[in-house]
């Protein structure tokens, strides 16, 4: 009796907080410490399961991988006496089943980053706390602070805040931006001073240093030691450090086309914070360089929220990105910024916008020498076009991106923002546009022709040209063939879990159904539950 009411507590608990938009993995932070549990029964108990439930969705998803709730068990057990520790396999598996991360369900293992002679990122947080303490001590006093007066303890205050700022799991990017911008504002209560200006400095590399994993990844010794310097003295920024995080961001563009948008948006996002936080001491003379690398992950950042479904915040980050650009006057990154943002409207059933966007990009772009980008312009205006059924406008379009392209040498430039938009690409999204207009043969030729030459190393790209395939057959009442395609593309999708890929796959195993051949779709349905898709 005593269970079954703490299961209905935890369940009202679970709900509430999943109705205030928290994600699974802040749900189970909350149950792991309320109830005392490890990660991996939190875990559990945010789905609301029993271990014999645990052990039934695994063996619904991983049929040739049986489990008992024995084993889960022991698993929640471990690393006590009588626990046995999952492997990585089983880590990776249990962490798509709770649909989290695999450091997720570790949390409560022993740590021992403590002994590293390199700083942590909570001994960062340490040595932050004692210089800010021995700012505080030497600060005079606010002149005039509007409100009650702020607590004594300001340095606690703001690790706590800098702390929560970067772990509180806010419902989204945006969010979480203007948490960041609250702390700023707290701050400038303070008198003009050096100190404050010091405090300042602090804050926002504390803020990043809470989120450190991700801030210097991918750097070697020698480029982590240079931004950690510029971190600390922003008015060390030179044309090496610029380099560096540019770097970062290049490694992130071809993790995401592989892996997908969760792989790098941590990264992506620390990467921002960074540059924001030393832009205001860069020396003039790199200014409209680091503006315009700040445009670039503000841009990144959008797509893959974009990406992820998260429409609102995608926008948010695309703006930013496009006043930066402008601020920087650079004109390929404000034409490619509109781009992206015709692409999202687009996407989102707003042609009409799209088309907005669209040709506002093909005005910067005309202004640029590169052909490329103009073509990519006219790919995201056909796509509007067709989407708002204007056939005329499309066709032109994509004709506007075949003179284009065909002045363009380097065909896998590999340094340029526009490295994507490929003949491989442009043929995907002719196969798109005539599939929306009603030419089926059309489509399905082009698709085939944009599998053919399209560079493997695209995946999401390679994934969505396969859909497009599919529903050329399916529109043709090719079943069996439409039915293999998107299974093709379920085989990628299971490398680069884009929600936008997954949401689409789904929707056209949903379309095969007109075909009315229940055994294909049967077919299929096993195929997708083989790769994780229900």
């Amino acid at each position: 009796m005593i269970e079954r009411s703490l299961k209905q507590q935890r369940d009202q608990l679970v709900h509430a907080l999943r109705a205030e938009g928290k994600s699974w993995v802040a749900v189970a932070e909350v149950l792991r410490q309320r109830y005392r549990v490890n990660a991996r029964v939190a875990f559990r108990y945010a789905h609301g399961w029993s271990q014999r439930r645990a052990a039934d969705e695994w063996n619904q998803r991983w049929p040739d991988e049986l489990k008992s709730a024995k084993i889960f068990s022991y698993w929640e057990q471990w690393p006590g006496g009588t626990g046995h520790a999952p492997s990585f396999d089983n880590l990776s598996k249990l962490a798509e089943l709770y649909e989290c991360a695999v450091s997720d369900l570790l949390v409560d293992v022993a740590d021992f980053r403590h002994l590293d002679s390199v700083p942590t990122v909570d001994r960062a947080v340490t040595i932050w706390h004692n210089r800010a303490s021995a700012v505080i001590q030497n600060m005079p006093a606010p002149a005039s602070v509007a409100g009650p007066p702020l607590p004594h303890d300001i340095a606690a205050l703001l690790v706590g805040e800098a702390k929560a700022l970067v772990r509180s799991n806010l419902a989204s990017p945006r969010e979480r931006e203007h948490a960041y911008d609250r702390l700023i504002q707290l701050l400038s209560q303070w008198a003009d001073t050096v100190q404050r200006r010091e405090l300042l400095r602090l804050v926002g590399w504390a803020a990043s240093a809470v989120a450190a994993a991700p801030l210097l990844d991918g750097l070697h010794p020698e480029e982590q030691t240079r931004v950690t310097q510029a971190i600390e003295t922003p008015s060390r920024i030179d044309a090496a450090t610029i380099d560096h995080i540019e770097a970062v961001l290049w490694r992130c563009i071809r993790q995401d086309d592989a892996l997908g948008a969760q792989a790098t948006l941590d990264t992506v996002r620390a990467q921002r914070d960074l540059i924001r936080l030393i832009l205001p001491e860069c020396p003039t003379a790199l200014r409209p360089r680091l503006l315009s690398l700040y445009s670039n992950y503000s841009l990144q950042a959008g797509w893959l929220l974009y990406d992820l479904n998260d429409f609102d915040s995608a926008s948010y980050y695309y703006e930013h990105a496009r006043a930066t650009a402008h601020e920087a006057e650079n004109t390929e990154l404000g034409a490619l910024v509109l781009c992206t943002m015709s692409h999202l409207a687009t996407w989102c059933g707003q042609p009409r916008v799209g088309i907005d966007h669209a040709v506002a990009a093909q005005g910067w772009a005309a202004q640029t020498d590169e052909p490329r980008l103009q073509a990519y312009a006219a790919d995201v205006a056909a796509r509007a076009y067709a989407k708002a059924g204007q056939t005329t406008a499309c066709l032109r379009q994509l004709e506007n991106i075949e003179t284009r392209l065909a002045t363009v040498t380097d065909e896998e430039s590999e340094h340029f923002r526009m490295h994507f938009y490929t003949s491989g690409q442009f043929a995907g999204t002719r196969s798109l546009c005539l599939l929306q207009l009603h030419d089926t043969e059309g489509a399905l030729t082009a698709a085939q022709e944009s599998l053919r030459i399209a560079n493997p190393a695209f995946v999401r790209n390679l994934a969505f040209t396969k859909l497009y395939l599919g529903d050329a057959y399916a529109a043709a009442g090719a079943a069996h063939e439409a039915a293999t395609a998107i299974g093709n593309a379920a085989a990628l999708a299971a490398r680069n879990r884009s929600a936008r890929l997954v949401e689409q796959l789904r929707s056209a195993r949903d379309r095969l159904k007109h075909c009315r051949a229940p055994t294909v779709v049967q077919t299929l349905d096993e195929q997708l539950h083989a790769y994780g898709f229900r």
